[in-house]
């Protein structure tokens, strides 16, 4: 397995494996990972077994306490942000247990680490929730400005954050 940088010219492979995982609203367009990327690049990765990408990572430097929208064209950050928004982590059904999930979480943790970003967050869909209080991540209580964004990410969406 190798986990490297994720670049505009893995966007294909970012649109199939999205296909491979997600239904719905929650597949953004090629242009909106785009906006992601050029927004800041540092902390987005792709995994490969063979030299095909099995799954991805996108972060970004965002403001704690907002949402940004889903499938948006502009992930400018503010200025004085200093903690990071994980986007989104899929790996295709196939390479689930090869073990992608967790080597691309901790490159994100180095690259965060690495930049002094001290907190790290994101909107749990569905039941992943689970999955990321094993991952060190805790609920936030969400005020009702919060509670209206989360609705874009669908019923049960949680907001989660975590020390870097």
């Amino acid at each position: 397995m190798k986990i490297r940088s994720l670049s505009t010219w893995d966007l294909a492979d970012v649109a199939r494996i999205q296909q491979a995982c997600y239904s719905g609203h929650f597949i953004e367009s090629i242009d909106s990972f785009a906006a992601k990327l050029s927004a800041h690049s540092g902390f987005s990765f792709v995994a490969e077994s063979g030299g095909v990408a099995v799954g991805y990572v996108v972060a970004f430097p965002w403001t704690f306490g907002e949402v940004p929208e889903l499938g948006g064209l502009d992930y400018t950050p503010a200025p004085d942000t200093d903690s990071l928004y994980l986007h989104d982590l899929a790996v295709i059904p196939d390479a689930r247990s090869s073990g992608a999930a967790q080597r691309l979480f901790d490159a994100v943790l180095g690259a965060a680490r690495s930049a002094g970003i001290r907190r790290i967050f994101l909107v749990a869909i569905g039941t992943a929730s689970r999955y990321w209080r094993r991952h060190g991540f805790e609920a936030v209580a969400a005020d009702e400005a919060l509670e209206r964004r989360l609705a874009g990410y669908g019923e049960g969406a949680t907001y989660m954050a975590r020390a870097v």
